[in-house]
């Protein structure tokens, strides 16, 4: 059996569709010229819905690259050597890798 739904348009006349809508009813639906409602024209009860957790973000430092590596690696390496990122990415290569080849992780190691 087909799923329907009730829309209403804008002239305020209901319809049952079916669903998934085809693609001119979902375009307006879309742009709100369609509105899903109850079958007897009344607001549709939005279920409730939990608000969304992002996602925590969790960034590993980078690791340390070698002279073989891309400028983007060495800028973020530069930046996590206490860089900030406009003053790495205004260095060329060959300065980024002379000034941060040596240098060791600012992690500490436990």
């Amino acid at each position: 059996m087909t799923e329907t739904a009730h829309f209403k348009g804008e002239g305020g006349h209901v319809w049952e569709m079916d669903l998934p809508l085809g693609e001119h009813h979902a375009r307006e639906e879309r742009e709100g010229r369609l509105v899903r409602v109850n079958p007897d024209g009344s607001a549709l009860a939005q279920p409730a819905t939990e608000p969304e957790t992002p996602e925590p973000v969790t960034t590993e430092p980078p690791k340390k690259p070698n002279k073989a590596s891309s400028k983007a690696d060495w800028v973020a390496w530069a930046v996590h050597q206490g860089a900030t990122q406009e003053e790495a990415e205004g260095q060329t290569l060959a300065a980024l890798i002379e000034r941060y080849h040596g240098a060791e992780s600012t992690e500490e190691t436990a």
